[in-house]
């Protein structure tokens, strides 16, 4: 092999559930991050990116998602209360192209409010937390 290419991948496992990310789920942003490349997302806290294809050098294609993690949150807490299934949720909504990011920025939306709040080692920090080798 050894092309230099990254290999696409069929899931991913989330770094803070350790669930499957696959092609067709949406990801919300937990830290921000500056595009190093013009195929790069910018991203910010709490948006939602619907996710196109996963790579095996810890980056993802997608496309971003007009609903934001909060209103994700909001209308999964409407369903539970009213006992409607998750099979009922509307199609998402993308805008824009497709670009890359790295997923140790995103996970699951149904984990993000508790990663969130749970950022207490971080401060008021936006940036992802460093990990040793």
């Amino acid at each position: 092999m050894g092309s230099g290419q990254s290999e696409q991948l069929p899931f991913f496992k989330d770094y803070y559930s350790q669930d499957e990310v696959r092609p067709g789920d949406s990801v919300a942003v937990l830290w921000a991050y500056q595009p190093r490349a013009g195929d790069e997302f910018e991203l910010e806290r709490g948006e939602m990116i619907k996710v196109m294809g996963i790579w095996d050098d810890g980056w993802a294609t997608g496309m971003k998602i007009t609903q934001t993690a909060d209103e994700w949150d909001a209308n999964r807490k409407i369903q539970r209360d009213s006992g409607m299934s998750n099979g009922s949720q509307r199609p998402v909504d993308t805008v824009g192209e497709v670009k890359a990011f790295p997923l140790v920025c995103v996970c699951l939306p149904q984990h993000w409010r508790k990663t969130i709040d749970g950022d207490s080692s971080a401060g008021d920090s936006d940036r992802p937390p460093t990990r040793s080798p």
